[in-house]
């Protein structure tokens, strides 16, 4: 059984384009939210195993705090996903499950070692 991935980025070409690579992989993508609030609602109603979490999410809710509350809720793995390479995720004690994090532009390659890591 593939693995179900959430994606949550809030540019919507790189969440298409994420979507594509991770439907090109054999993965399910179970939704694509852009905000730190659906995607915890999305997280609650499909039950994803991964969590491809950008980390600058507009509006109230960061992608670090959704992915606390996901991982929280679900359990589910999470692999951050950023455009800024120097950002260190704060409090990884407080994650359920250490996260991962892919600097952007990644390949599909790194993209594929992750989720097989996860799954």
């Amino acid at each position: 059984m593939p693995a179900r991935v959430l994606i949550v980025e809030d540019e919507a070409i790189v969440a298409d384009d994420l979507e594509h690579q991770i439907l090109q992989l054999g993965y399910e993508v179970v939704g694509v939210a852009a905000t730190g609030q659906e995607a915890v609602a999305l997280a609650d109603e499909n039950r994803p195993n991964v969590v491809l979490m950008d980390i600058q999410l507009q509006g109230k809710m960061d992608g670090i705090q959704a992915a606390k509350t996901i991982q929280k809720n679900t359990g589910a793995r999470i692999v951050f996903i950023t455009a800024y390479a120097t950002i260190v995720v704060r409090d990884p004690a407080q994650m359920t499950t250490p996260g991962i994090c892919l600097s952007k532009p990644f390949s599909s390659v790194q993209l594929k070692s992750v989720l097989e890591t996860l799954t």
